[in-house]
């Protein structure tokens, strides 16, 4: 009886002194439907792999300092790995020295931080995503038309490399199709709207607008509702819920998209294979799709988007 409690007890401490790792993510904004889903996949594998994780909310792409604040406390808390959709990739920078330094293992996921060393990049193809787009709107408007980019947030690895795929697939094969007026925001249909508002003055004939989100899509396609401008192509990436029901309504003519959960599993599992000195890839990307309404209903949405209701 005294042996088997030795080893009982013995099993007991061994389990304590190897307590599960802890996995810092840093995303920029959970108010838009792709981090929510990034985190979905995260946290999903992070029960399969047995370790913790710190979510931490900058509350926006432009809030760069929050995020700074908020990477130095998982680096003072002694986090195990971060996992991080940068805000900024050039501005976080340098406190993501300070946690490589520290030998904090660093894995970049969508917008991934501007350093070397990091552990693994994590992403989809942000350019074919935005080349879907632009063969979809160029078919849309017949190869010929106006159209207006709503791009996303400037120094995002994401928004420039999106951007970048639609106007070269633009000029290279819809040379008649022009671009108008660009807008930087950050990824949020607030700000979408506002701008969208004033396009509907300022370009009231346009025939198509591009979204570098559906969570953008949203506020532009209400503005030009609301203003009465009819017969506009609007097109998007991501599938959020309100994505899916807008391509369904004949609202949203198509997205191109990314298996968004799949990325948070896959930058969990680099980053807890980084820490326990497994070998990971170093480069992962994920390819892009295109919905519309003929396979919105069809597709498999369980490596895309978090099931409807799920809140981080």
């Amino acid at each position: 009886m005294t042996r088997w409690m030795t080893t009982i007890a013995a099993f007991a401490l061994s389990a304590s002194a190897v307590s599960a790792e802890t996995i810092g993510f840093a995303v920029p904004s959970l108010a838009s439907s792709f981090w929510v889903s990034a985190t979905y996949g995260v946290q999903q594998q992070a029960k399969e792999a047995g370790v913790d994780v710190i979510v931490t909310d900058a509350g926006g792409d432009a809030n760069v300092v929050q995020q700074i604040s908020q990477i130095q406390d998982l680096v003072q808390r002694g986090v195990d790995a971060i996992v991080i959709g940068a805000t900024n990739g050039d501005s976080v920078a340098p406190v993501i020295e300070q946690a490589l330094a520290a030998g904090i293992k660093v894995v970049g996921l969508s917008s991934p931080p501007a350093n070397d060393g990091l552990s693994a990049i994590v992403s989809a193809d942000h350019y074919d995503m935005g080349k879907l787009q632009a063969e979809c709107m160029g078919a849309a408007l017949g190869g010929k038309g106006e159209v207006a980019m709503m791009a996303g947030p400037q120094g995002q690895t994401w928004s420039d490399s999106r951007a970048k795929g639609f106007t070269d697939t633009l000029a290279a094969e819809f040379p008649d199709i022009t671009v108008v007026a660009e807008s930087r925001l950050a990824d949020n249909r607030n700000d979408a709207l506002r701008v969208a508002e004033d396009w509907t003055q300022r370009f009231p004939d346009v025939d198509g607008i591009y979204s570098a989100t559906d969570d953008m899509a949203v506020g532009v396609i209400g503005a030009f509702e609301a203003a009465g401008i009819k017969d506009v192509v609007f097109t998007a990436s991501n599938l959020s819920p309100t994505a899916q029901d807008m391509i369904r309504s004949g609202k949203l003519r198509c997205t191109s998209i990314q298996k968004i959960v799949a990325q948070g599993r896959a930058a969990l599992d680099a980053a807890v294979g980084a820490v326990r000195g497994e070998a990971i890839e170093t480069s992962i990307v994920t390819p892009a799709l295109m919905i519309d309404a003929d396979n919105v209903d069809t597709v498999d949405l369980g490596d895309v988007v978090a099931p409807e209701g799920y809140r981080p």
